[in-house]
C-alpha cells in the first residue's frame, strides 16, 4: 500500500459514526502532508476549528505549535512536518462544555492501525508527540512490539500510568527515528507547562537540536 492509498482508506473510514453522531459530529478523518515530509507531529484529535477547516492545527494550539517549530528554525511548518493524530476525527465536545472530548478506547483502537501504517511508510526522521493520550499511543505501539518497553523505559506496566515526569525532556529511539515527547501546545496544557517548566524547556531544546539535523 502507498501513502496515497492509505490516505484514502483513512478518509473513507465510518467507523465511530455512531459514536460520533451522539456528539453531533460527522466522521471526518484529518490529517495532512507528503510522502517526503522528514517530521512527523501527533496530536490527540483534531478540534473543533480542525474540524471546520478540514485541516489539522489550525486553532490556537496549531498556532502555538507553528510557532514553537519557528522558533527551533524551521519555520515552513506545512512543506516539512506531516501532521496526524490518535484519532483521526474530531470527537465532539461533552454537553454544555467548551472543551474537546477525549476520544473513547474503541476510537483510539479504530484508528490505532491507520498510525502504525502512516508511520511505516512516511519513515521520518522525528516523530513529535504531543500529549497524554499521544504519549499512551506511542509507548502501546512499543509495547506491542516489544513486551516488557513500558516497564524497561518508564518501570510501569502499562502506558495509561505515564505521566509529564516519565517521558518529556527526554529522546527515543525508534527504528530510524527520533522521538520526542513534548508537551500539548493547547491552553489547557498550562497547568503542565507550569508545573514542570524544567522538563517543557529541555523538550524544546531537544526539538532544536533535531531539527538542526533536518
Amino acid at each position: 500500500m502507498t501513502l496515497d492509498e492509505l490516505s484514502v482508506a483513512i478518509r473513507s473510514c465510518r467507523r465511530c459514526e455512531h459514536k460520533l453522531a451522539e456528539y453531533g459530529v460527522e466522521p471526518r478523518p484529518i490529517f495532512w502532508g507528503a510522502a517526503e515530509y522528514p517530521v512527523v507531529v501527533i496530536g490527540q484529535a483534531p478540534g473543533i476549528t480542525e474540524y471546520r477547516e478540514n485541516a489539522p492545527f489550525q486553532g490556537a494550539a496549531g498556532k502555538s505549535l507553528r510557532a514553537l517549530f519557528e522558533s527551533c528554525g524551521l519555520a515552513d511548518f506545512d512543506r516539512k512536518v506531516y501532521q496526524t493524530s490518535v484519532a483521526k476525527c474530531f470527537p465532539g465536545r461533552q454537553a454544555n462544555s467548551s472543551t474537546d472530548r477525549r476520544p473513547s478506547a474503541s476510537e483510539v483502537k479504530n484508528c490505532a492501525p491507520f498510525l502504525v501504517s502512516q508511520l511505516a511508510l512516511l519513515k521520518p526522521r522525528l516523530i513529535v508527540i504531543l500529549g497524554s493520550l499521544a504519549w499512551e499511543s506511542f509507548a502501546s505501539i512499543r509495547e506491542r512490539e516489544e513486551p516488557g518497553y513500558c516497564m524497561a523505559q518508564f518501570q510501569k506496566k502499562i502506558p495509561k500510568t505515564l505521566r509529564v515526569s516519565d517521558l518529556v525532556g527526554r529522546r527515543f529511539q525508534w527504528k530510524d527515528a527520533i522521538v520526542l515527547p513534548m508537551i500539548h501546545p493547547a491552553g489547557s496544557a498550562n497547568g503542565a507547562r507550569a508545573k514542570h517548566p524544567k522538563l517543557d524547556l529541555m523538550s524544546k531544546r531537544l526539538l532544536q537540536e533535531e531539527l538542526e539535523k533536518i
